[in-house]
């Protein structure tokens, strides 16, 4: 009965005005309703008949996540696993890709140049370099469309002037998956080859084979006997053995590998080991198996945590923001309350999700392809990274993007520059503000060749533009369009580029580029909603109201379909200390656990992923 009041009452005020644009007490339950509304009208399973195939387990289901994320759902055992398909937002037969020549139009290239090429730097002043790190770093736990099709591309002219090589693109496709029994008249689905749940296979991987790699001490080739990852000596992650990148660090999903995803998978390998040495002190005659599978569990549920109440608050820092994704995991009666009386009833409305009945509502739970276009934040990162030390802030290392990606991080940074100082700098570094004209350019004409210079013609052969890509991708794929995509939400659509944005250089370049309003891509409508004042980002937040609406649902439901986080959310399972480290761990803490020497430059701030105090030049 309250959600149905919640959904009418969401229905009712956002015909008037935007959530955000009402008082606390009106926006906060609207907000509640327009989760509930969207849980019963945007969930969409793309899996037909038959259904995918489930190994047996090689570990204690009831109590234990597998490797390839099955047995969650003890009923469908299938569900979330690795291999499985993704679900959608929007209506199936609305997600048919789009085909040439309506794909190209516009051209991808034009966009690119015209609208989201960076021109100055737009740096968010509230916010450190810690959230675009995180914020890969969550998105490889949760997903990854795998190898493009080798036999199909993309391929068109770029647009006249532009000086890319040759002067045509040629963009691998997206590989569907395979077709089956029940998808006569449906369109291409794809698969996810990560796990679907929020179980860090991002540090573990999603196979037993990648996470004895991960638990393989590189010394002996033996895995490590205590249940802890293998580290080395001076605390860094061991090289992936034979991999074709030189100096390519090891991780459960190491792909575009960069800087700042070390910075996190270090800290979170060390974290897990913390976790196993607490774990023995109540279990001292614990076999090695049994408490890895058990510190598993425990360093996933902290991630969760921290990005449901330290990470997401951060872009979304206003009073509505932060109660709607702090409550997700503490209810309305806050941490304070639960700490010292614990739930109030199995709903999740008072006392948070963690701990409620798990429920899958419209749809089996599945990441949605809606909800990888919205986290299309590129414009996060900047062009430029300046590496400083944390003793006395001078600069010990100044290089482009290129200079810290993939095995550089371990050939060239880290040899120059000390972890805790490179930490450092990502904590005392802004981002890029997501708005246009904001893309870096480091990933709009990127090297295929690791190892090769963007800056050298003649070295590089072939280079990629991700900002087209994305533009593609979701083209492909049967993202809806901008305007389209807000319909299919119950939001207000625009009706012309001055509805879309208030800027009126913008209005002028989307008309010329796009000529119609309903054309725009989803990725230029957020970034160009960031200047709108009645519709625009909600204040105090980094990302569009457009996106917001596709985390309300995804944020919260990745921890009520989630039987590790709901029914079995509980110290019988995580045991008494497991369960302890979840409530009384943050990221607060885990940065002075293993860098207690940067304690001082965050200690006074609010949020550890606002920036944190600069050291005084000697």
């Amino acid at each position: 009965m309250l959600e149905r009041f919640l959904g009418f009452f969401a229905r009712l005020t956002s015909r008037i005005r935007p959530w955000h644009r009402w008082p606390f007490l009106v926006a906060m339950p609207t907000l509640a309703g327009i989760r509930v509304n969207m849980r019963e009208s945007n969930l969409f399973d793309t899996e037909t008949s038959p259904r995918p195939a489930v190994s047996p387990a090689a570990v204690d289901v009831r109590n234990q996540r597998t490797a390839d994320g099955s047995y969650n759902d003890l009923g469908e055992p299938w569900m979330g696993m690795a291999g499985t398909r993704f679900g959608r937002n929007v209506p199936i037969p609305d997600t048919f890709g789009e085909q040439a020549p309506g794909i190209y139009d516009p051209n991808p290239r034009l966009v690119s140049i015209r609208l989201l090429q960076r021109r100055t730097f737009v740096p968010v002043p509230h916010l450190n370099l810690l959230v675009p790190a995180w914020l890969q770093f969550m998105v490889h736990d949760w997903l990854s469309h795998g190898e493009n099709d080798a036999t199909v591309k993309h391929e068109f002219d770029v647009p006249p002037g532009d000086d890319w090589p040759g002067g045509r693109m040629s963009i691998l496709k997206s590989k569907p998956d395979s077709r089956r029994t029940g998808d006569a008249n449906r369109p291409d689905a794809y698969v996810n080859t990560e796990t679907h749940w929020w179980d860090a296979s991002q540090i573990y991987g999603s196979s037993e084979e990648r996470i004895r790699l991960v638990r393989t001490d590189p010394e002996t080739g033996l895995i490590v006997e205590n249940g802890k990852l293998a580290i080395l000596p001076d605390g860094h992650l061991p090289l992936h053995p034979g991999h074709k990148t030189a100096g390519q660090e090891l991780a459960g999903v190491n792909g575009n590998w960069w800087l700042g995803l070390s910075l996190l998978h270090t800290l979170f390998a060390r974290e897990h080991n913390s976790i196993v040495d607490r774990l023995r002190i109540d279990n001292p005659g614990a076999d090695g198996e049994w408490l890895f599978q058990k510190a598993r569990l425990v360093n996933a549920a902290l991630l969760a945590k921290i990005h449901t109440t330290e990470w997401t608050p951060a872009l979304m820092n206003s009073p509505e923001g932060r109660l709607a994704m702090r409550g997700n995991w503490w209810g309305l009666l806050g941490e304070h309350f639960g700490r010292a009386y614990g739930r109030v009833g199995d709903g999740e409305l008072l006392s948070g999700i963690p701990g409620s009945p798990a429920d899958h509502h419209a749809a089996p739970y599945a990441m949605t392809e809606e909800f990888t276009a919205v986290y299309r934040m590129h414009s996060l990162i900047p062009d430029e990274f300046s590496l400083r030390s944390q003793e006395s802030d001078d600069e010990l290392l100044r290089t482009d993007f290129f200079g810290v990606t993939r095995g550089k991080v371990r050939t060239e940074v880290y040899p120059k520059v000390a972890f805790d100082d490179v930490l450092y700098s990502f904590g005392t570094s802004h981002p890029g503000a997501l708005v246009l004209h904001n893309y870096p350019n480091g990933l709009r004409k990127m090297p295929e060749t690791p190892l090769k210079s963007p800056n050298d013609p003649s070295e590089a052969d072939v280079f990629i533009d991700l900002a087209s890509i994305d533009l593609l991708r979701d083209r492909e794929r049967g993202v809806p369009r901008y305007c389209a995509f807000r319909r299919h939400l119950g939001m207000v659509v625009p009706k012309s580029f001055e509805e879309l944005t208030d800027d009126i250089e913008w209005q002028a370049e989307l008309r010329d580029v796009y000529g119609d309003v309903e054309k725009v891509d989803l990725l230029v409508g957020t970034l160009a909603e960031s200047k709108a004042s009645r519709n625009g980002t909600p204040p105090g937040f980094g990302f569009s109201d457009t996106a917001f609406r596709i985390f309300i649902l995804l944020a919260s439901r990745r921890l009520k379909s989630d039987r590790f986080f709901t029914e079995d959310f509980r110290p019988e399972v995580y045991t008494r200390a497991g369960f302890d480290w979840i409530r009384d761990n943050n990221f607060r803490s885990v940065l002075e656990r293993h860098c207690p020497d940067l304690a001082s430059c965050f200690g006074d701030v609010r949020n550890v992923f606002f920036p944190w105090r600069r050291r005084t030049p000697a």
